[in-house]
């Protein structure tokens, strides 16, 4: 029976991690003229209620996130301008500045430090599923 609830539980977790819809919202903000647009969207000093701070893109597009050193600027842009693989970030350094081009596709997806995969989520899952199933194993 805990093996059928495990089951369930991973395919559960498989279906949804392949979840997706159709309007991706971007982030558009920059550190120059935005608090809350640092490293990490702080949604506490970033007024996330309005709206111009949060745009829906189409199919053809994808968030954006670029970095020279402190300087963050986020927002979207053409699919074929992404020089890279989706939801990865192309970083180099000059010196001591770090320039970073990022291209994601997933929702509000370039508002955290480092553009993530949405099996992310489906990896954790399965860990835990693992570990509580070793715990309750004898």
């Amino acid at each position: 029976m805990q093996r059928l609830a495990v089951g369930i539980t991973i395919l559960l977790l498989v279906v949804l991690s392949f979840y997706s819809t159709d309007a991706i919202r971007c982030y558009v903000c920059n550190t120059v003229d935005t608090l809350g647009c640092g490293t990490k969207i702080n949604t506490a000093k970033l007024n996330t209620t309005n709206t111009t701070y949060i745009v829906a893109i189409n199919s053809t597009q994808r968030c954006t996130k670029r970095q020279l050193s402190d300087l963050y600027v986020r927002g979207f842009g053409d699919a074929t301008a992404c020089p890279h693989d989706e939801n990865t970030c192309n970083k180099t350094s000059l010196a001591d500045l770090t320039v970073a081009d990022c291209c994601c596709n997933s929702d509000l997806c370039n508002g955290v430090s480092s553009i993530q995969h949405q099996y992310s989520i489906l990896i954790f899952g399965i860990s835990v599923l693992i570990v509580i199933n070793n715990i309750f194993t004898v």
